[in-house]
């Protein structure tokens, strides 16, 4: 039994779109359009959705000031860490620097925006006491200079004589 020639060519048709179709829905889905970094204050994440429950968030790029630059992000679902590390930056409103992948298109269950949140950099703790513990240094030696050169001036012990 032969294969008509006109449903050979009509099969291999349909093979070769459902093979662009499913090689451009591919590319929007997995490629990436690119990659960088920013650094700001997370405003707020959430879940967010009817249907499909995407986390969603705010950043405010801007610290000076009372201007407010927004990007907004999306975070997959099996990003756990990234997550939760977004909710304590900000709970304790710190500074971070987050790295992101933009994707060509948004897809509903993925997320509202085109940004990906694939890192979240804190500074730790020690690093900011160790920033403090210098500054402290720096502003008690400044104080003992300006002491020092206070206890050089001669004291004036007559009280009699008035400036008028």
């Amino acid at each position: 039994m032969a294969i008509s020639r006109v449903k050979l060519i009509s099969l291999s048709s349909i093979a070769v779109v459902l093979l662009l179709f499913f090689g451009v829905g591919s590319f929007y889905y997995f490629g990436s359009f690119s990659t960088g970094d920013r650094a700001g204050v997370v405003i707020k994440i959430s879940q967010r959705g009817y249907i499909f429950k995407t986390w969603e968030g705010e950043m405010n790029l801007n610290d000076q000031g009372n201007t407010i630059e927004k990007f907004e992000f999306s975070v997959e679902e099996d990003e756990t860490k990234v997550i939760e590390d977004l909710k304590d930056a900000a709970l304790t409103g710190e500074r971070i620097r987050i790295s992101y992948v933009e994707r060509y298109r948004t897809f509903a269950w993925r997320g509202d925006t085109k940004y990906f949140i694939t890192e979240v950099v804190r500074q730790k703790n020690n690093e900011l006491r160790n920033e403090k513990e210098d500054s402290r240094d720096n502003s008690s030696n400044q104080n003992e200079n300006t002491d020092d050169q206070k206890n050089d001036e001669p004291i004036s012990t007559d009280t009699t004589t008035r400036d008028m």
